[in-house]
């Protein structure tokens, strides 16, 4: 019997899963969008293939936290699994900007610029304390928010797509996937707020460190 496995790993497993599917979905998103004007039937496979991989992503996400949950959280999980969830919706978004334009710019450095600040203050706390801070309720609500609205606006491009309408109707940055990321978006802020007002006296002890360092 092998002594190493455990379902402890299983959930860490997955959670490298994730981070690894990402590529997948990315080249599946650009040939969507490269078919999206020449044949539109196309683009719906490759749409529908893009919305099965984050679908199966966003799957393993549940599925690691139950685990987890169930059968105990590692350091590991705890630090990893947010961050694989940070480079799934940033990669996303940028593939929306960049080879859908669904969204702006903009939406998409508040969004990286919240969750980069979150990751660097855990590193950090990390670092001096030794100890990981897990996502807290509003942070998982964010999390959640993020990939149903990634799946939702997947599922519209697919069916427009695989339905002959014009890209047009979806594929704009003022359409109804820009509208929609306007939830996550709020939750993101709001989320990384919460989580610097919550760690706040680890933040000034970090800040006051590094002010006697520059002395």
């Amino acid at each position: 019997m092998n002594k190493g496995w455990s379902p402890r790993g299983l959930a860490n497993s997955l959670t490298i899963l994730r981070i690894l599917v990402i590529p997948v979905f990315m080249l599946s998103f650009f040939y969507a969008n490269r078919y999206a004007q020449a044949s539109r039937a196309a683009a719906g496979w490759y749409y529908g293939g893009a919305l099965v991989i984050f679908g199966l992503a966003s799957l393993t996400d549940f599925l690691d936290g139950r685990i987890a949950r169930s059968r105990g959280v590692t350091e590991f999980g705890k630090f990893v699994d947010p961050i694989a969830d940070k480079l799934l919706v940033l990669m996303t978004l940028a593939a929306f900007k960049y080879w859908g334009g669904l969204i702006p710019i903009w939406m998409i450095l508040v969004i990286a610029g919240r969750e980069i600040a979150v990751t660097v203050l855990r590193s950090a706390l990390v670092a001096r304390g030794g100890k990981v801070i897990s996502a807290s309720q509003w942070g998982k609500l964010k999390t959640l928010s993020q990939m149903t609205i990634v799946v939702v606006s997947l599922v519209l491009l697919s069916v427009n797509s695989a339905a002959g309408y014009p890209i047009e109707q979806v594929q704009t940055d003022r359409g109804p996937i820009f509208w929609m990321m306007w939830i996550p978006m709020i939750l993101t802020i709001v989320s990384g707020c919460e989580f610097v007002y919550n760690n706040r006296l680890h933040v000034r002890a970090l800040a006051a460190r590094g002010s006697s360092l520059a002395l």
